[in-house]
């Protein structure tokens, strides 16, 4: 019996653009926020979502939409660093206006095969997310990508 062959996944595509950005790695970025908060603490944490997209009728490209949410923690306190989650936003934000670099070829985990981001756009502006945590801080955007399997 052979093994299926494994196919990408938008939120491992979004994870692995995000984390590919200069001041992000992959250990800040994933689907579920961790629940260990001194893992991230002094790095902050970026949750990805696929919330939709249409699929091309005729190319096998994914359009989808992404939710990010950019988090930042301070363990034992009520004020919420505001300012390292913007910073997170904004870094993101920022890296799909490099024209150069946004169009990549992106190393998946495990034995999934390598994607292509074709593009990558903000959808929404970064907008502040309050909480009852005071602790907590959280940026929510969502941006627009097309991607394929080379």
């Amino acid at each position: 019996m052979t093994t299926p062959a494994l196919f990408p996944t938008t939120d491992l595509v979004a994870s692995a653009w995000i984390a590919s950005i200069p001041g992000l790695e992959a250990s800040m970025v994933g689907p579920t926020l961790p629940k260990d908060v001194t893992k991230w603490a002094d790095s902050g944490f970026v949750q990805v979502m696929t919330v939709g997209g249409t699929p091309n009728l005729y190319l096998p490209v994914a359009q989808p939409v992404v939710a990010v949410d950019c988090w930042a923690v301070k363990p034992g306190s009520d004020k919420a660093p505001w300012g390292r989650a913007n910073y997170l936003a904004e870094l993101i934000r920022s890296a799909t206006y490099d024209h150069a670099t946004v169009q990549r070829d992106l190393v998946l985990p495990g034995t999934y095969p390598e994607a292509r981001c074709l593009t990558v756009y903000p959808a929404t502006e970064p907008r502040r997310v309050y909480s009852d945590d005071g602790g907590y801080a959280r940026f929510n955007f969502d941006l627009a990508f097309s991607w394929i399997v080379p």
